[in-house]
């Protein structure tokens, strides 16, 4: 599937701002599910933009604004093509004694708690019950995803980008970046490698996502031997072609489209406008 995505960012200042430091995770990286054919970056004032890739191989923008401004605006155009990586079918047969044989450093982090995401005796009784007596590593993933669909509403605008996982799991409710967190609480509870991923969803005609044209979130899941694999508990579905990866990471701390902070005075609060168009190309 082949994808046109807008997404656009405007912060307006009540006072001018200065000294603005940002970053922007924003370009999805190539990778065995989609291919990333054009992006282009627009930052208002005009700056000189830098770029690296974090820990978790995020492409990451970032530029300083010193001068004196009343606003900023970013812009990211970009074109992907995208594949489901399910077309060879879902990844079962690997049973949970598959994980004791893991030795990759880069997965610890992503079986413990992080900055969003809490891994206590509540969240892995929970687990645990949806586990049942499931051995099947995907399928108990399969299972927590439903769950989670079934037991939380979405509200929007009962949680903000700050919300602890452990607040959602009190609330009942909230949006996609909360679901992702609980999912990949609940599993890391059962020992099975979990991370956020931030991107977008296409909402094809006659479809009825939630979370489309705007940023979405969902959580992939490490089958020894497989691969990575991601789940849309704010959907109940797998993610595929119809989901972007943008930036991935041990939660939404690793993988926000936009982090930035600023000098101003006590006044210069901001007020930010998203707007997102997701289209077939």
């Amino acid at each position: 599937m082949r994808l046109r995505i807008f997404h656009r960012t405007r912060y307006t200042y009540r006072a001018p701002v200065r000294d603005s430091h940002n970053e922007v995770r924003l370009r999805p990286a190539t990778d065995d599910s989609a291919r990333c054919e054009f992006f282009l970056l627009n930052v208002n004032p005009p700056v000189r933009l830098k770029h690296y890739r974090d820990e978790w191989m995020n492409y990451v923008h970032w530029f300083d604004i010193a001068e004196p401004h009343n606003g900023l605006s970013i812009d990211a155009q970009l074109i992907v093509q995208t594949s489901s990586p399910y077309t060879a079918g879902k990844p079962h047969g690997v049973s949970f004694a598959a994980l004791s044989d893991l030795q990759d450093d880069l997965l610890a982090p992503l079986l413990q708690s992080s900055t969003y995401v809490d891994i206590n005796r509540e969240v892995w009784k929970e687990a645990l019950d949806v586990k049942a007596a499931s051995d099947d590593l995907f399928a108990t993933a399969e299972a927590l995803m439903t769950h989670i669909h079934t037991n939380w509403a979405y509200i929007p605008g009962t949680t903000h980008a700050s919300t602890h996982m452990r607040e959602v799991m009190q609330q009942r409710q909230g949006v996609c970046q909360d679901f992702a967190h609980v999912m990949i609480g609940m599993c890391r509870s059962l020992g099975i490698p979990a991370r956020y991923v931030s991107g977008y969803l296409y909402n094809g005609p006659g479809a009825h996502l939630r979370g489309a044209q705007a940023s979405h979130a969902w959580c992939e899941v490490f089958v020894p031997g497989k691969g990575w694999f991601g789940l849309d508990p704010t959907n109940n579905t797998l993610a595929d072609e119809r989901h972007v990866k943008i930036a991935t990471g041990r939660d939404y701390a690793d993988a926000a489209p936009l982090t930035g902070q600023f000098d101003g005075p006590m006044d210069a609060t901001a007020a930010m406008q998203i707007e997102v168009e997701v289209s077939a190309a």
